[in-house]
């Protein structure tokens, strides 16, 4: 092997380090953008792997219809989604008919799809490809020097070994949990408050929800005639204290089926990642109601020990960081391909317009003052969405009542804040994402405010043994989405909800409600709290590729 670079080094505009979504999205923006930038892009394995079963939510299909435009991929090698379903369970459910459900109960009617993404990174990295970018792979960088307005020089391994030094005005880092720029200043942060992990594996021969097996054969029969659409098609949740529990079904046949739990709360058991996994599904009944045939795909088990954490900076002279590069919350509402749409749309606006200008000095300490501005806002965006949205949710989710309001508000507040501006103004909203403008406290702390209420409650109510006490037989009685007036209609639903849970609970303090008997729904042993010094990054797979 050649150990030292080729002293002839290469010259680009742009080196786009992975090439999974978050790096070929870039290069395909960049190179529409601005025809004539030279762009390269590393990834470094010769096929993109399963990854994990990944949804979209209304701002990541946005990106990937409107603004990458390849909705013909997405509806002939994806599968629509009809937006997110929630299942409760108590001691009285045994089977999904029995089950409390919140759910839209019509189409969706903004578009939003179940990802293979092993199908949409191949496509998209031959996208840019096909768009005038130049990829190497296999190939990985194995040394990188910023020198911010001076330019940088990467060492690349190819395939056979040799090595190439290569120099650009920017790099961009779009390694997925490996967040190579990050890690290399000592800037990622595990997020010790969430201690949530994950598990997922793929499964043959789950049974349909929305065929004989599960609905039979009366096609009066009340549970089919409550929802009009697919329940299939829905990213199913199957909730508990301190849990939930993924049900994405893909193209192929397949269905991604994935468990994130809260480690101060609950603790699967197993020799393996697997068997923490089967018996954890086996203990609830409705997973086990779908799983009676199925198999898990072979190999295909991952696990994440730990999964949320924060990077320092985003975007600095001459580099930044898209996707997961740039840090991650939590898998559930599914908000990873929405921070890559953010990401990607406001980072490939910053260098295009360093790209554009003169390379001068007054330049220089212009563009220093935009990073520097955008570095504060989208740590904003970070920090309150995770005390607004995520911090101590998984107390909530196994509980109808807490869930379904929580559920109600945050997203009505999502379509109000994010995706009716996106969808009804401009495409430039997808550089405004949630708290990224001066004076978002308006917002947050309203949010933070309702979601520690439905915490307390939720605690409340496990203390009192009422817990899940409306888990069993409830079905949801709302539409669903628009970028019209459903959010209002939603967001109304919350607050009455939520006004009929604090009277409850005030009401608790008064006359003593008696406990629903048995124990809490499908509770698993307490686990000790994961240490400080934990790694944040336990597993194999990532959401992106370097």
């Amino acid at each position: 092997m050649n150990e030292t670079p080729s002293p002839a080094s290469l010259s680009y505009d742009v080196v786009v380090i992975g090439g999974a979504i978050s790096g070929a999205a870039t290069a395909v923006l960049l190179r529409r953008r601005m025809p004539d930038v030279k762009i390269l892009v590393v990834e470094k394995a010769p096929a993109f792997d399963w990854k994990v079963g990944e949804s979209t939510v209304e701002i990541s299909a946005y990106f990937l219809t409107r603004e990458l435009k390849i909705y013909d991929h997405l509806s002939r090698e994806q599968l629509p989604k009809q937006a997110f379903r929630y299942w409760f369970n108590n001691e009285k459910v045994s089977c999904l008919r029995e089950a409390s459900e919140t759910g839209p109960t019509q189409l969706a009617r903004t578009p939003s799809f179940q990802i293979d993404r092993q199908k949409l990174d191949e496509h998209v990295l031959s996208l840019a490809a096909k768009e005038g970018s130049e990829v190497w792979r296999p190939a990985k960088v194995v040394d990188v020097a910023l020198n911010g307005d001076a330019g940088n020089t990467l060492v690349i391994e190819k395939a056979d070994g040799t090595r190439q030094a290569v120099r650009c005005k920017w790099v961009v880092d779009a390694t997925g949990r490996q967040a190579v720029l990050a890690r290399r200043r000592g800037g990622v942060t595990p997020i010790e408050s969430h201690p949530t992990s994950a598990i997922w594996v793929r499964y043959h021969g789950v049974k349909d929800m929305d065929g004989i097996e599960v609905l039979h054969k009366d096609s009066s029969d009340p549970f089919q005639r409550a929802v009009l659409t697919a329940r299939r098609l829905a990213t199913n949740h199957f909730t508990g204290w301190g849990y939930w529990i993924w049900f994405i079904p893909l193209s192929g046949g397949e269905t991604s089926v994935g468990l994130v739990w809260d480690t101060r709360l609950v603790q699967p058991e197993g020799a393996t990642p697997l068997e923490k996994l089967a018996r954890f599904l086996d203990a609830n009944p409705l997973t086990k109601e779908l799983l009676t045939h199925a198999e898990p795909v072979e190999g295909d088990c991952r696990m994440f020990g730990h999964l949320p954490y924060f990077v320092d900076s985003f975007i600095g002279p001459g580099w930044t960081c898209v996707g997961d590069a740039g840090g991650f919350l939590d898998p559930f509402y599914s908000p990873g391909l929405d921070q890559m749409a953010f990401s990607v749309y406001s980072r490939v606006g910053l260098i295009q317009k360093a790209l554009s200008g003169a390379p001068t000095d007054e330049m220089a300490k212009e563009m220093a003052k935009e990073y520097e501005l955008h570095n504060k806002r989208y740590t904003r965006y970070f920090t309150y969405f995770y005390e607004a949205i995520f911090r101590d949710k998984y107390y909530v989710m196994g509980d109808y009542d807490t869930m379904t309001i929580a559920f109600l508000m945050d997203t009505a507040l999502y379509y109000l804040a994010a995706v009716i501006p996106v969808y009804r103004w401009s495409s430039e909203r997808l550089g405004i994402p949630p708290y990224y403008q001066d004076g978002s406290e308006i917002a947050f702390y309203p949010m933070r405010f309702y979601n520690r209420r439905l915490v307390a409650i939720a605690k409340r109510k496990r203390a009192l043994g009422i817990y899940g006490n409306h888990n069993a037989g409830l079905r949801p009685s709302f539409v669903g989405f628009s970028v019209r007036g459903a959010s209002w209609v939603m967001l109304a639903h919350g607050l009455a909800r939520w006004a009929k849970a604090e009277l409850a609970n005030a009401w608790s303090y008064l006359v003593k409600p008696v406990p629903i008997g048995g124990p809490v729904p499908n509770l698993p042993p307490k686990a000790p709290r994961v240490p400080a010094s934990a790694p944040p990054l336990v597993g194999t797979a990532s959401a992106d590729s370097a």
